[in-house]
């Protein structure tokens, strides 16, 4: 039995600060579902499990963001 762990994240930034929104098992999931819901725009992003930042860019594609606080 496989016991999938939930570290990649979606957060999203509200206030001057970021708080997880939702927690996924890959950043596939994570990107499904933030192309289901629209969120492709600046306050949205994903942690990857390995700490990586992602956003989604004009073209609905995940990049690396380098200036991410936290």
């Amino acid at each position: 039995m496989t016991n999938p762990t939930h570290n990649v994240r979606v957060i999203k930034h509200i206030d001057g600060g970021y708080d997880t929104f939702a927690n996924f098992t890959t950043v596939q999931d994570a990107l499904d579902y933030m192309r289901r819901l629209d969120f492709a725009n600046d306050s949205w992003y994903i942690i990857d499990a390995n700490g990586n930042r992602l956003r989604m860019n004009q073209q609905g594609k995940l990049e690396v963001f380098h200036s991410l606080i936290g």
